[in-house]
């Protein structure tokens, strides 16, 4: 019944079927499935976590663009939710918020933004008010950015510039899940060590809300954070394992997750690199063990059809849940991660982090465009396609999901940011051949870049 092979010669073991029925195997699945003689009330309020993804995502937020009232009642929003939890304000003027500037938003002009802070303190007398010496001083920080495209911007594929973009799974889905999991540690009191939310913004243009706070980090400076758990398009999840992106940014980021995965029952993968997939960039470049939780990537990824009726809230719950159990292993670890990226995001063999497509790609700037959706829990060598865009190049030359990419223009593409990398230095409309396997076989496939 456990799926094991029958121990037949061992003194432990004693079959107390009667007669010829000893011969037969046991068929584990014949057999009524019982219920649990008990149901442990669930944690997380999967109706909280739907309504705040529903508010977040709704036509009035304008699709939470830099410069719009959408983002700004957005930000407000979480103010609110921080309080009503029992939060502390994290800004340096008193209130929830961090504000700075973006030198050029949607209009080409200055935009005013807020980062969103909240903070939960351990007992006084243990570093309350951020006095505390040794590792109880040290901050546990989980965040989740709060923008998205509004109709488009920075970068709209190609036909829905002037679309509303809600951005349900991207990444309001994580801030839902960054709420709830504020909401459950207020609920239980002094964490024994600083744990600090951070609702980012302007993440798609740049990761510039990320960059901003830990610039002027508060209210603890940047040498006290201890390790970074990010939120981004984690509510899609259905049947697929939770992602963790990342996690060669310190040792111990595989065995603390796998024990997580371990401690829930909820199915975990660890993924070394994909660092330039989202804020924990940010953090990594300055040192930090940084990691992201993720549940797939999908076609409606920063498109129009990003919609709240499409969202897995109790994959949502799978995550929150999972996130809890790394945190709770973080806030009573003693001794820090051991970090495998120096401050400059320099790692220990001497080699660079991954580079960054959004800060070399200019906001509004024509990319080209593939049409292929990778499967991040790939490890090459090669690209993975998970899915293909419908009615893009890379459908009419005829990839398809499975296809691993492993050359363009006989260059070797050993790794999804070297993929990226050959792309961006490509111009819409450029003729390119691309090498792939297709199980054992060996295809080139000629095709035209689009613009994205």
């Amino acid at each position: 019944m456990k799926g094991e092979w029958a121990a037949t010669d061992s003194p432990l073991r004693v079959d107390l079927r009667p007669g010829d029925a000893r011969a037969r195997p046991v068929e584990a699945a014949a057999r009524p499935r019982r219920a649990p003689l008990a149901a442990l009330p669930a944690v997380f309020s999967a109706d909280a976590l739907r309504d705040h993804v529903t508010w977040l995502a709704a036509p009035e937020r304008e699709g939470r663009g830099v410069g719009t009232g959408g983002l700004d009642a957005a930000a407000d929003y979480l103010a609110r939710q921080f309080a009503v939890a029992g939060l502390a304000p994290g800004g340096a003027d008193g209130s929830f918020f961090q504000r700075f500037r973006l030198a050029a938003g949607p209009g080409g002009g200055p935009v005013d933004l807020r980062n969103v802070i909240g903070v939960l303190y351990p007992p006084a007398g243990q570093g309350a008010a951020g006095k505390a010496t040794g590792s109880s001083a040290d901050v546990v920080l989980i965040t989740a950015h709060y923008d998205h495209l509004g109709s488009g911007w920075p970068q709209a594929r190609a036909g829905e510039a002037g679309k509303r973009h809600p951005g349900a799974d991207d990444n309001a889905s994580g801030v839902a899940v960054l709420l709830e999991l504020a909401r459950i540690y207020a609920a239980a009191g002094a964490p024994a060590r600083p744990l600090v939310f951070l609702a980012t913004t302007a993440e798609e243009a740049g990761l510039y809300g990320a960059r901003h706070y830990l610039g002027e980090p508060t209210p603890f400076p940047r040498e006290r954070l201890r390790a970074a758990v990010n939120l981004d398009t984690v509510g899609r999840l259905g049947a697929q394992e939770i992602q963790v992106l990342a996690t060669d940014s310190a040792r111990e980021w595989p065995h603390l997750f796998r024990g997580a995965g371990f401690a829930t029952g909820i199915a975990v993968k660890t993924i070394a690199g994909a660092a330039a997939s989202s804020d924990q960039l940010a953090f990594i470049e300055r040192g930090i063990p940084a990691v992201q939780l993720f549940a797939g990537a999908h076609l409606d990824y920063h498109r129009p059809g990003d919609t709240p009726d499409r969202i897995d809230v109790a994959g949502m719950v799978k995550v929150a849940t999972v996130t809890k159990e790394a945190v709770d292993y973080l806030l009573g670890r003693d001794a820090p991660l051991t970090a495998t990226l120096a401050p400059g995001g320099t790692a220990e063999d001497g080699s660079g982090p991954q580079g960054n497509a959004r800060e070399r790609t200019a906001p509004g700037e024509r990319r080209a465009f593939l049409g292929t959706v990778p499967d991040f829990a790939f490890t090459g060598p090669g690209v993975r396609v998970a899915s293909v865009v419908p009615g893009s190049p890379a459908e009419t030359a005829g990839i398809v999901a499975g296809d691993v990419l492993v050359a363009m223009d006989g260059q070797p593409i050993p790794t999804l940011q070297t993929y990226a990398d050959r792309l961006r230095a490509r111009a819409p409309g450029a003729i390119v051949s691309v090498g792939m396997l297709r199980g054992a076989q060996r295809l080139e496939k000629t095709l035209t870049l689009g613009v994205r």
